[in-house]
């Protein structure tokens, strides 16, 4: 009897706190976008990922997760984990968000009738979002691919020139300091997100040699190179909380 009734008890303690549990405090999401070095003439690639986000009460949160980019200036299959921390806004009220599109809509009739509804409709849109989060950390990974190759090209410009660019990898291991802000679109327990983020790399992966010459001679003239260090990323993600 006495067993029975320290049963109860515990039940009846359990059940409560269960329920004082926070709902959708984890969150998991998948990202497409691209990343763009921040330099002239370098060419952008596609990033995909898949992350794992946990949040506490207080906003205060972490994420991390696994990412893939083809090509990072020319240099292939760049593979990263984010570790980040993070803190979220609340959820902002269905009135709250569609009092800050009316008044968003408002703001853009200075515009003239067509860029006004462009813009009238982006501004809707855009004042819709159901929270922002922020987020900062660093991306250890691994570079797999090899330097790239020496690519000549000629110039014309009163004598002629030549110009050799290629690509080297002083090292495979990566690491960047990452940060940036989330804005998320709520439909039910999904969340559409836009991810903008800037990304330093403290390692020496990518190094952007430039060789120049009069066209006719092997002499190099000028010799230029150049770390690259930052990029930015913009992506999208699709995110169900639980």
């Amino acid at each position: 009897m006495k067993r029975l009734q320290i049963i109860v008890l515990a039940i009846f303690v359990t059940i409560p706190l269960c329920a004082q549990k926070p709902l959708e405090n984890d969150e998991i999401f998948a990202i497409v976008g691209v990343n763009v070095p921040m330099y002239k003439n370098m060419g952008s690639d596609v990033v995909v990922g898949l992350h794992y986000g946990h949040y506490y009460p207080n906003g205060v949160g972490f994420r991390t997760g696994f990412q893939y980019i083809p090509t990072v200036v020319d240099i292939d299959n760049s593979f990263s984990i984010p570790l980040a921390v993070t803190f979220r806004t609340g959820s902002r009220t269905t009135s709250a968000k569609l009092n800050s599109a009316a008044h968003g809509i408002a703001r853009t009739q200075v515009y003239d009738e067509g860029d006004a509804l462009k813009y009238g409709l982006v501004t809707f849109l855009m004042n819709l979002f159901d929270r922002i989060e922020f987020h900062a950390g660093m991306t250890p990974g691994y570079v797999a691919g090899k330097s790239r190759e020496i690519y000549p090209s000629y110039h014309h410009s009163g004598l002629g020139y030549w110009e050799k660019t290629w690509t080297e990898k002083p090292s495979s291991f990566s690491l960047s300091a990452d940060a940036g802000f989330d804005i998320s679109f709520r439909i039910w327990r999904f969340d559409l997100k836009l991810m903008p983020a800037f990304h330093y790399n403290i390692t020496n992966n990518y190094r952007y040699h430039i060789q120049e010459g009069i066209r006719g001679s092997d002499e190099v003239i000028r010799t230029t190179v150049k770390p690259i260090k930052w990029f930015f990323t913009f992506n999208g993600g699709l995110a169900f909380r639980f």
